[in-house]
C-alpha cells in the first residue's frame, strides 16, 4: 500500500486529560462540553466542569465551548447531573 492509500498521517501530538479520574488522550489541541462527555461516556444532559487549582468554583464548560489542551500538562474535568432546585 502506498502512502497516499494510507490516508492523511496520524497526528504526532497527543494531549491528556482526566474526566471523572480516568486518563484519557485527545487527539486534537482542543475540546468541547459535548465532546467531553462523549469521550466519557456521560449523559448528554450532565454538566461539564473545568477543574482549575486555587479557590473558587471550578468553571463550567458549555456543550459547544472549546477548551484548549497543553501537550506538556493533563487538564482535569469532572461530569456531573445538572442542579436542580425543588419545585421547579
Amino acid at each position: 500500500m502506498s502512502e497516499a492509500e494510507k490516508g492523511p498521517p496520524e497526528p504526532s501530538s497527543k494531549f491528556h486529560l482526566i474526566i471523572n479520574r480516568k486518563p484519557y488522550t485527545w487527539p486534537h489541541p482542543s475540546i468541547t462540553g459535548s465532546q467531553i462527555k462523549e469521550l466519557s461516556g456521560s449523559p448528554a444532559d450532565f454538566v461539564v466542569n473545568q477543574i482549575v487549582d486555587g479557590p473558587g468554583e471550578d468553571p463550567e464548560i458549555a456543550d459547544g465551548q472549546s477548551v484548549p489542551l497543553t501537550p506538556h500538562g493533563t487538564e482535569k474535568f469532572v461530569t456531573r447531573k445538572p442542579k436542580t432546585t425543588p419545585g421547579t
